[in-house]
């Protein structure tokens, strides 16, 4: 069974849930078994890697990990909300101490 998103890979999104709450990136990998994705940037882990030819040494690399997509929106159509509009003049309006 095929599963359909709001987003697709290469999309611009906002995590507006979780601990990543507020980052931006673009969308790298879909997860589409697991309903999660990949975003540049966002969500980093450290992965410790094996010794190998490549790399004799070994190495801990850091790359990104997977978000749930019902934590994520468009990019622009987080910007064109209402709230973030209303939450953006008040920004603007308030008085700097």
């Amino acid at each position: 069974m095929k599963k359909y998103f709001h987003v697709k890979r290469g999309d611009i999104v906002v995590v507006i849930a979780g601990a990543h709450k507020g980052k931006s990136g673009k969308i790298l990998e879909m997860l589409t078994q697991k309903d999660r994705v990949r975003v540049e940037g966002v969500a980093m882990i450290k992965k410790h890697e094996k010794k190998s030819e490549k790399n004799p040494q070994g190495a801990i690399t850091e790359r990104e990990g997977s978000l749930h997509v019902s934590n994520l929106m468009l990019k622009s159509v987080y910007d064109a909300s209402p709230r973030r509009q209303a939450a953006l003049a008040a920004k603007a309006a308030a008085p700097k101490s």
